[in-house]
């Protein structure tokens, strides 16, 4: 999705895949590798140094990076290892079944929005499965960024080119979508998938605020109707925008995914 605003490469090497990408402040690195051999990592480190050499804006050899490969790291090279807490970039997981029967007293602000739009509204539940559709979901984006554009950070405002590209796509990556029709007008939509048995990640989710309670009600409607069958969702980072921490925070994670900085010494 984000390849264009990340300048995204990719190379196999001993059977690895290696992502190359560019961010932001933090300069070009290689994404956690997948499908690695500990026992070759120094190897692969070595590689990925040698070729850094030939470039001055390099600041970190890795990012995106997880507990797990930081500790391989530390294991199975002899490398100093410097990590730094990219927060920005910490993803947020949530239990399915607490979104989906949001008991409690803190969930009691989410079921009211979700009962709001329940009794309020007569809509209809569709799939992003046809050209209609689509339109309709990137007709809203469009819409949303007129309104909010100027409060927006880059890569939301390339998300519309992204979310295009994913919507082209979904029977590809086989992809879950839900889009939510009022009175024949879409009022929101999203997109995501199942990445194993445990978990499930949520690419894309936009709404109309003008339908109160649309967020709530999509949220949890989504779960119900495509991954009720798997344990955490995975709503991924807030890069750092207040407005969206806050939103995140308030559907209470049951964990936080760090996500690390390296330099390789």
């Amino acid at each position: 999705m984000w390849r264009k605003l990340n300048n995204v490469k990719y190379a196999i090497f001993d059977d690895t895949l290696i992502i190359e990408k560019n961010e932001e402040g933090k300069e070009t690195f290689y994404a956690q590798p997948f499908g690695y051999n500990k026992e070759r990592l120094t190897e692969l480190v070595e590689t990925l140094k040698t070729r850094n050499q030939n470039y001055t804006d390099r600041e970190y050899l890795f990012g995106d990076v997880d507990e797990e490969f930081l500790n391989d790291l530390k294991k199975y090279t002899d490398y100093k290892i410097e990590a730094i807490e990219d927060v920005d970039d910490f993803e947020y997981v949530y239990s399915i079944n607490d979104l989906i029967e949001l008991r409690g007293k803190k969930y009691h602000g989410k079921k009211n929005h979700f009962n709001s739009f329940n009794k309020s509204y007569s809509y209809e539940i569709k799939t992003l499965d046809n050209e209609k559709v689509i339109k309709d979901c990137l007709t809203l984006l469009h819409k949303w960024h007129d309104e909010v554009a100027v409060t927006v950070d880059k890569e939301m405002l390339m998300e519309i080119d992204a979310i295009k590209d994913l919507c082209g796509e979904l029977h590809y990556f086989d992809l879950k979508s839900i889009a939510i029709y009022v009175d024949g007008n879409l009022a929101g939509f999203a997109v995501g998938e199942k990445v194993n048995d445990k978990m499930a990640v949520i690419h894309v989710e936009r709404g109309e605020i003008a339908y109160k309670g649309i967020y709530s009600f999509l949220n949890r409607i989504f779960l119900m109707e495509s991954f009720s069958d798997i344990e955490l969702v995975n709503r991924q980072e807030d890069t750092g925008n207040e407005g969206l921490r806050k939103a995140k925070q308030s559907y209470h994670p049951v964990k936080m995914v760090k996500k690390y900085l390296v330099k390789v010494i």
